[in-house]
């Protein structure tokens, strides 16, 4: 007698391969070179979790036809959550049905949790450190999704670049009609220079940084391997009063003195807090920066740290940075 497949088992499978599948994409986005064969291994992964949908479909009366959903991105795992509910037919095995059951509902409710939340908030990964101090290298956020035209200066922003279609994240300058005017690495807003108080330097360990291993760019002269990395730091001031810090690593850099510019209507001035490691609104997108970002590529306004992850990987936790959970962003 040929046992069919139960929910249980249906459970089991599709939450096992949609784990190992989240765990591939997550190593891949790290460090694409080194895990990018893994992606070899999605072919058997679909494979095994389609036999078990067909099998599923056939114990409950349907029919297998309705697996072909199961490839299809978020359909297919709405799908593959509802077809594991099905119940089967009058005399088939049902194999741990109250069980199964339950973790069905209970994995359905979390698909349509996620999916909720996921039109509101989405997470997003600090690669480089052009917002150091308020962002690290290893930070994972959550953004929240926002209309371009409610936001305020000073706020922390993730956008997509006009040219390259890649996600940045930067701090708002200048709004529609403002004038921006970089004089001696200090913003001059609609005239009136924002205030920047000094600080103490910020100073970090001159070492490979994140699954790319980039290194600090330091105040010279430049230390040697794992030396202290010294940038200048000052609190600097927006319209609104929310203080933020910025780093200075040389005194007349390149765009530390700039032409005034107007920000054009349905269009954004951004700035990285690290602004002299920094491709921001200073540079035109034929110098590899930002130009005028426009309202239609914004997703939305970071607004915590969830936590952060100093090491090559976000998987050592022995490398999470203790004192950066759920932090409200400047």
């Amino acid at each position: 007698m040929n046992v069919p497949a139960s929910r249980m088992r249906g459970w089991l499978v599709f939450g096992a391969s949609t784990a190992a599948m989240l765990v591939i994409l997550a190593l891949t986005i790290e460090n694409a070179n080194r895990f990018a064969p893994l992606f070899i291994l999605f072919g058997p992964l679909m494979a095994v979790q389609m036999i078990v949908v067909v099998q599923r479909l056939h114990d409950a009366g349907r029919s297998g036809y309705w697996a072909a959903l199961a490839p299809v991105p978020v359909i297919g795992t709405l799908a593959t959550l509802i077809i594991n509910l099905l119940r089967p037919r009058p005399g088939v095995f049902a194999g741990g049905h109250k069980c199964a059951q339950r973790a069905g509902y209970a994995a359905l409710a979390a698909f349509a949790a996620l999916c909720i939340a996921r039109a509101f908030v989405l997470p997003f990964w600090i690669p480089s450190g052009s917002m150091k101090p308020s962002l690290l290298v290893g930070d994972y956020l959550l953004v929240t999704r926002t209309n371009a035209a409610n936001l305020q200066h000073g706020d922390i922003v993730v956008f997509r670049h006009t040219a390259n279609k890649s996600d940045f994240v930067k701090r708002l300058i200048g709004l529609p009609g403002d004038t921006v005017q970089m004089v001696g690495g200090a913003v001059v807003l609609n005239g009136t220079p924002l205030p920047q108080a000094p600080q103490p330097d910020f100073i970090e360990i001159n070492a490979p940084q994140g699954p790319f291993a980039h290194r600090p760019r330091c105040m010279a002269p430049t230390p040697p391997q794992g030396g202290d990395c010294i940038k200048g730091a000052a609190l600097e001031t927006p319209p609104d009063g929310r203080q933020h810090q910025i780093l200075n690593i040389a005194n007349a850099a390149t765009a530390d003195d700039t032409a005034p510019v107007t920000v054009p209507p349905g269009h954004l001035f951004f700035l990285g807090d690290n602004r002299d490691n920094s491709l921001d609104s200073r540079y035109p997108q034929t110098r590899g920066g930002l130009g005028m970002v426009p309202f239609a590529n914004v997703t939305g306004r970071a607004t915590r740290i969830v936590f952060s992850a100093a090491g090559s990987s976000m998987f050592d936790m022995s490398n999470w940075r203790g004192d950066r959970y759920w932090l409200v962003l400047p």
